[in-house]
């Protein structure tokens, strides 16, 4: 009896993965995925990454502020100290959507890079919000009296919600393609996972 539920239960499984990677594929034809990274001289850095649909999107793709988005389905960041530690981590654009009113991003994917204003993060004057902006967003949003030392800076607002400058860096934001098939192969191994384990049951049970 076991043995029978436990045959029962792998093949969902096996059913399920199959069906979740055609899904996948299908949804990974005209979607594509990046992340980036930046640096600051002092340590502190920033990671995330972003999609949008292949389909719809034309070559240069901006977005600034609030509501729904042109292109971007999604945008999320991770922010960190100079030991590596996570300070906050945020998605400022969800489903097509923008939470950020100061957003401010340009992605070129002609040559895969983030160029002009650049602000990405959350920033509602409380303790703890942090965003990476540089001088082109800033002088965009009529903050041209903020202007930075460097070309990007790290900031944070402290436990009183005081806006603090900690990193600066003329270091520019990098980008990466997410290979097309990596969650694919992910949900390949989990199924083959699954298989091996049917094989090795069924073996020891006519042992």
């Amino acid at each position: 009896m076991t043995y029978l539920f436990t045959k029962t239960a792998i093949s969902l499984m096996t059913t399920t993965l199959a069906l979740a990677i055609a899904i996948t594929t299908n949804n990974q034809a005209h979607a594509a995925e990046f992340n980036f990274n930046w640096k600051g001289d002092t340590g502190y850095s920033a990671k995330g990454s972003f999609n949008y649909d292949t389909s719809t999107a034309p070559s240069v793709i901006s977005e600034a502020g609030l509501g729904a988005t042109k292109n971007l389905q999604s945008l999320s960041i991770s922010f960190f100290d100079p030991l590596s530690n996570l300070i906050n981590s945020f998605t400022p654009v969800l489903s097509g959507i923008s939470y950020y009113g100061y957003l401010r991003f340009n992605f070129d994917s002609t040559t895969e890079q983030i160029f002009g204003p650049f602000d990405v993060g959350k920033d509602d004057e409380f303790p703890g919000d942090t965003w990476l902006n540089n001088n082109l967003a800033l002088i965009d949003e009529g903050f041209s009296d903020e202007v930075l030392v460097k070309q990007f800076g790290f900031n944070n607002r402290d436990a009183a919600g005081t806006k603090q400058i900690l990193d600066l860096s003329n270091n520019s934001v990098q980008v990466s393609k997410v290979p097309e098939g990596s969650i694919i192969i992910g949900l390949l191994a989990v199924c083959s996972l699954g298989f091996t384990a049917y094989r090795n049951l069924d073996k020891a049970t006519q042992e």
